[in-house]
């Protein structure tokens, strides 16, 4: 049985970041405290929306949507619409009826952290902003966090933007490389993990569902294979780095020092290992088998592979 786990989710909905939502409101054992947002794989005001209208079509309108960057520390986000489609997500929802709160994400943070010191998982969907925002501003913030697990990067393995660069990193990596330098307790689900847990468009469209949350994350995976034709294969990148952090056994670990590339050219947004000792904590075998059991609990999955 799982511990209970209070998450604060950084965001950038997305259909991955849909999936890993729903996943964290299906858990018996999770309360959310928040969503805070971000832009990335759509600009910052479809983020919000599309976080919004996705708890609202969870009836899950009470937990609040905190607004957060509109741009990177650096430059312009790179957005994904030749992956989630130009809103984000491959089913129109409803237009929520709830708003944002009024704080901003990096207030909202700090309130949530502070209010329970050592009791908060932050889970971080998306590019680093908010976070490293929240670094500068309060820094004493994330210390008391029990755990941040980021979804980024692409550490000895190739990347999915660039030959060598994950998209969330390459879209702010002056705010990986402040979240990652520092001392904090960060576990780094990047992507030669998250490529150990995918699903066929075969499989998937064949999946079931008598969950009403299940029946939703359907709705937005086989519609994103049925989008596109050519599609083949779904990999779970940031429902791994949710699973993680409700269980986090589903992994292997080391503990690595990495380097962000910040040269504006051909390697910027690279994550490599230094060879030093370091205090990341990385991913290195997942339990495909254990993933997809958590998925198929939380979401009454039919059809899910046997691995």
């Amino acid at each position: 049985m799982l511990q209970p786990v209070r998450l604060l989710i950084d965001t950038d909905p997305g259909i991955d970041d849909a999936i890993a939502i729903l996943m964290a409101l299906a858990s018996p054992d999770v309360e959310i405290a928040g969503l805070t947002t971000v832009g990335g794989n759509v600009p910052l005001a479809r983020s919000t929306r599309n976080a919004l209208a996705l708890l609202q079509a969870a009836g899950r309108s009470d937990i609040p949507v905190a607004k957060g960057a509109s741009r990177p520390l650096r430059g312009r986000y790179t957005y994904a619409p030749q992956f989630h489609g130009p809103g984000g997500l491959s089913r129109r929802l409803p237009e929520p009826t709830a708003e944002p709160v009024t704080e901003g994400a990096v207030q909202f943070l700090y309130d949530q952290l502070t209010r329970e010191p050592g009791e908060a998982v932050l889970v971080a969907l998306g590019p680093l902003t908010n976070v490293a925002r929240l670094l500068w501003e309060r820094p004493i913030a994330l210390e008391q966090a029990k755990n941040i697990v980021v979804m980024g990067g692409a550490v000895n393995t190739p990347g999915n933007i660039t030959p060598r660069a994950e998209f969330n990193i390459y879209n702010d990596p002056a705010a990986a490389e402040i979240v990652l330098s520092r001392r904090l307790s960060v576990t780094l689900v990047d992507l030669a993990a998250c490529r150990q847990v995918w699903i066929s468009r075969e499989r998937a469209l064949g999946l079931r569902s008598a969950h009403p949350l299940g029946r939703l994350t359907l709705d937005l995976l086989q519609g994103w294979f049925r989008r596109e034709p050519s599609r083949q294969r779904f990999e779970f990148c940031d429902p791994l780095a949710l699973a993680i952090a409700l269980e986090p056994a589903i992994a292997t670990f080391v503990k690595v020092d990495l380097d962000v590339a910040l040269e504006e050219n051909e390697s910027w947004g690279e994550t490599s290992e230094t060879g030093g000792p370091g205090e990341t904590t990385l991913p290195k075998e997942v339990d495909a088998a254990r993933f997809f059991g958590l998925l198929e609990r939380l979401l009454e999955l039919e059809g899910l592979p046997a691995t």
